[in-house]
């Protein structure tokens, strides 16, 4: 179990999701928040990763505030959540996020058909272009050179490393010019995270929902009362009136005000303001 070096809530696919950096800079985000903006059950998808001997190379466990206080929680490497969630059962997903995830899928069906084409020197496109039946032979050759090709980038992870750090450099500055226009902080963001996340545990309990419709009915009613497309865009001056709403909606909802306890919260970098 590893502590997170930093953790910033962002949207993906419409729902907040926690991500998380490791020590060694690599970004996670978690299965759970992605399970439920997708619409998968948790615990059958985590079983689906850990059978499979590539994907669970990606999973990495780490201690975050949850709505039951500091607790173990798995994440998935943020390379691999596109290979993962292209292959999931979208049945349960919204209709937005099916249509996404059937374009997904087969924007990589082609990337990958065009790149293997690329490399052997075959037209890109539809394979009805290929003339020739004997130029396939040529695919096998082209497999194994991008195999090794992958091999020799695994092997230059500093490399890689560098580049993330390059990349996560532009968001701290694209952030930046963000944040003179007074956008809640990092640290705000992920208050009212937590605090989302002991709301809808609390719904679900109540009315024996799904965990994953108790969370996208807390947020989707956070995002109607304030007008915003995605939480993080909630100004700042609005924040005590948001943590304001979520304590009373739980209370009325429970019939109890939040703890201390309960109102404890990871601290999320702010290095970034």
């Amino acid at each position: 179990m590893s502590q997170p070096a930093e953790t910033l809530v962002i949207t993906f696919f419409e729902t907040p999701v926690l991500a998380v950096r490791g020590s060694d800079g690599t970004i996670y985000l978690s299965i759970r928040d992605l399970c439920a903006a997708i619409g998968l059950n948790l615990s059958s998808q985590l079983r689906r990763l850990r059978r499979d001997a590539d994907l669970r190379d990606g999973m990495q466990s780490f201690r975050v505030m949850t709505a039951g206080g500091p607790q173990e929680q798995d994440f998935l490497i943020l390379e691999f959540v596109v290979t993962w969630i292209s292959s999931v059962n979208r049945v349960r997903a919204t209709p937005i996020v099916q249509e996404r995830l059937r374009y997904l899928r087969l924007f990589i069906i082609r990337e990958v058909y065009d790149s293997i084409a690329r490399a052997a020197g075959l037209p890109e496109g539809q394979s009805r272009n290929i003339e020739d039946l004997r130029d396939i032979e040529r695919f096998d050759a082209a497999i194994t050179g991008i195999a090794e090709r992958q091999r020799s980038l695994e092997e230059s992870q500093e490399k890689a490393r560098q580049a993330w750090l390059d990349h996560e450099r532009r968001i701290r500055e694209l952030e930046a010019r963000l944040a003179q226009v007074g956008p809640i902080s990092n640290a705000q963001r992920g208050h009212i995270y937590q605090l989302v996340q002991i709301w809808a545990q609390a719904l679900a309990d109540r009315e024996q929902m799904p965990y994953g419709r108790a969370i996208a009915t807390c947020w989707n009613t956070i995002k109607r009362k304030y007008g915003v497309a995605k939480y993080e865009h909630l100004p700042a001056a609005q924040y005590d009136d948001c943590v304001r709403f979520i304590t009373q909606a739980y209370a009325r909802l429970t019939g109890s005000e939040l703890t201390g306890e309960q109102l404890n919260f990871l601290d999320v970098d702010d290095v970034a303001e």
